[in-house]
């Protein structure tokens, strides 16, 4: 008699050991984070062949014999682990993270690189972000990048510099890679304006000085209450065409002096605040206004009359600048009806359109409306010469030229104009105007800083866009967003009326600074997790900003993944290459911030597995113990009698 049952029964009770075992580790885990379970799978063992069999034999008339095999029990085939998503469970920690579907967290433990679905995580006393057992979680990590615009001046050796402060997240490369880290005490950096959105109505037909008329540039001859300056028609007749003056002068009102400078030679205190120092002259007044209007002598503008002539409206908004002192910036908008006694008036009864104009002030820390507060590009002159009378500064374009202009209005209440023009080589276009803001505090000193020809106390120059809105008939083909208004609007919704052949909706004024996109800095509050993977960090200034993002890890065979403990996974021959990437890209599962993924353990799988495998570890233990019994009698009958 053979042991060949003996052995069946040994490699059964191994086997179900095992899997006992698995079934034990299982439970035991039952409430460990992102726990994967694993599943036993057995063979049987090789056989051993007692008769070959043989094929059918027609000539003799015999049939074929099936071959005859004896198993030798069986074997644990493979352990599986089951990585089914686990329950996702909200913990309201703003430092757990779910993945939900595909991939792995990367984390470095000394000079290991592991794997890991747990999404308990924390950061040190360092600010490294850290899992449970204290591995670095890789990522990217956001930094703090500086933009520098050179705005150049026909005056200056060495060009004006703006720069632009901003925390950027480049996920694109992966060599960087690295241990995220973000320090409790973080300190987002400010972020300068660099424009401002308006929104809302201006009255069609709304007067607001002493008068109770429309502002006359120039009333009675004297003069003019607003600076101003007569073009030829070239420039904004190819923009918008609107208030020209009749034939055969063919010419246009036009902003294009540097409003900010004096006219002329003033005992008055004025600003530049391109250069950023005191005047007490001016550049000559423009050729063209001396020929159109005279010389006017020193100039009072509307503002500096007693008492003041009121504008029609004014807009203000805080504005900040790349050091994050707050800025004020105050927008004044008068109504133009005509030059007055100029021979011909512009733009006479019937109104055939809506023009304002309109002026920056500098109003931080309370300052009030003067020239000396006025802001550089009120009125606009930029280019790069030096030419009408302002001072010769541009955008940062070879060969541009800026001209000002009014905001003005089709008949229908749709923005006409964007408030400036843009000519390039005599190709005129329409475009938004800036103004410039001075240093807090601008002084000379000596010797000057080698970066920028303005030192000051406070921060460099201030660039500030004026968003007035999209220019267009509304409704129009080509035009952004037909039918709506997204900028400032000569009209409200309602009724409306005809006076003088202009359409005028109802009276009132609501146009504001909508948004600007600047701010100062701020103290990091607290973070969370989004869907992407980006750690978003609050701050104190209101602002949330991707401080970081972590990768996730995917091998072509996650089964081939060795289990190493602690929560982690492993690389072994048959896991295949790694990919690395982010959530929600290219099969990666995405993030669930504030939870946690559970065990995917099911007890009342692992239960049933259990009595199952009980059972057979015990009818195994019987065969042994039958074939044990069958020894026992077989040796005595060896014992004779």
């Amino acid at each position: 008699m053979g042991l060949r049952s003996m052995f069946s029964g040994i490699s059964g009770l191994q086997s179900h050991s095992t899997w006992l075992d698995v079934i034990g580790n299982n439970i035991s885990n039952v409430n460990t984070v992102a726990y994967k379970a694993s599943r036993v799978e057995f063979a049987d063992q090789i056989s051993q062949t007692l008769f070959g069999g043989t094929g059918d034999n027609p000539g003799s008339n015999l049939g074929g014999v099936n071959p005859q095999q004896v198993g030798l029990g069986t074997r644990v085939a493979s352990i599986q682990t089951i990585f089914t998503e686990g329950t996702i469970q909200n913990t309201g920690n703003s430092t757990d993270m779910a993945i939900v579907g595909e991939g792995f967290l990367v984390s470095k433990s000394g000079t290991s690189t592991l794997l890991t679905r747990a999404g308990n995580l924390s950061f040190d006393g360092l600010g490294n972000l850290v899992d449970q057992n204290g591995g670095l979680i890789q990522g990217f990590n956001a930094k703090v990048e500086f933009n520098q615009i050179p705005l150049h001046n026909a005056g200056l050796a060495v060009p004006l510099v703006i720069t632009d402060a901003s925390l950027k997240l480049d996920n694109t490369n992966i060599s960087q890679i690295s241990n995220i880290n973000i320090k409790r005490d973080f300190i987002l950096p400010p972020k300068a304006t660099t424009q401002i959105h308006f929104s809302g109505n201006l009255d069609s037909f709304q007067q607001a000085n002493q008068r109770g008329g429309i502002l006359d540039l120039n009333p009675n001859g004297a003069a003019p209450q607003l600076p101003f300056v007569i073009g030829g028609g070239a420039i904004n007749g190819a923009v918008a065409n609107y208030v020209a003056i009749a034939p055969p002068t063919g010419q246009n009102i036009q902003q294009i002096d540097n409003f900010s400078d004096p006219l002329l030679a003033s005992t008055e205190v004025y600003i530049d605040p391109i250069a950023g120092k005191q005047l007490t002259t001016g550049p000559v007044i423009d050729t063209l206004q001396t020929t159109l209007l005279g010389a006017q002598g020193n100039v009072t503008n509307a503002w500096q009359q007693q008492p003041p002539v009121p504008p029609a409206h004014v807009m203000s908004e805080t504005v900040y600048d790349s050091l994050g002192n707050a800025r004020s910036v105050t927008i004044q908008l008068y109504q133009v009806n005509d030059l007055g006694t100029s021979n011909p008036v512009v733009n006479a009864p019937p109104l055939n359109q809506v023009l304002y104009a309109w002026y920056a002030f500098d109003t931080t820390a309370g300052a009030l409306v003067s020239n000396a507060t006025l802001i550089g590009g009120t009125g606009i002159w930029e280019g790069d010469s030096t030419g009408a009378g302002g001072v010769g500064y541009d955008r940062g374009v070879a060969g541009d030229q800026y001209y000002g202009d009014f905001l003005h209005f089709n008949t229908d209440g749709s923005l006409a104009g964007l408030g400036a023009a843009l000519d390039q080589g005599g190709n005129a276009t329409a475009a938004r105007p800036a103004v410039y803001l001075p240093p807090i505090q601008a002084v000379r000193q000596v010797p000057a800083p080698p970066v920028s020809p303005i030192p000051n106390i406070g921060a460099e120059i201030t660039r500030v866009y004026l968003d007035f809105g999209t220019a267009g008939l509304l409704g129009a083909p080509g035009i952004a967003n037909p039918g709506m208004r997204d900028g400032i609007y000569s009209d409200a919704e309602g009724a409306y009326q005809v006076i003088n052949g202009v359409n005028t909706y109802v009276p009132n004024h609501t146009a504001y600074a909508k948004t600007q996109d600047g701010y100062t800095d701020g103290q990091l509050l607290g973070v969370q997790f989004d869907k992407l993977g980006n750690i978003v960090g609050s701050f104190s200034n209101n602002q949330n900003v991707a401080l970081a993002q972590v990768v996730l890890a995917m091998p072509n065979n996650q089964g081939g993944l060795g289990k190493v403990g602690s929560n982690y996974y492993a690389q072994s021959a048959n896991s295949g290459p790694m990919f690395v990437g982010i959530a929600g890209q290219l099969g990666m599962g995405t993030i669930q911030g504030n939870s946690l993924e559970l065990s995917n353990v099911d007890l009342t799988v692992e239960l049933s597995n259990m009595i199952i495998a009980q059972r057979g570890f015990e009818v195994n233990a019987r065969v042994i113990s039958v074939t044990n019994s069958t020894l026992q009698t077989t040796v005595q009958l060896g014992q004779g009698g």
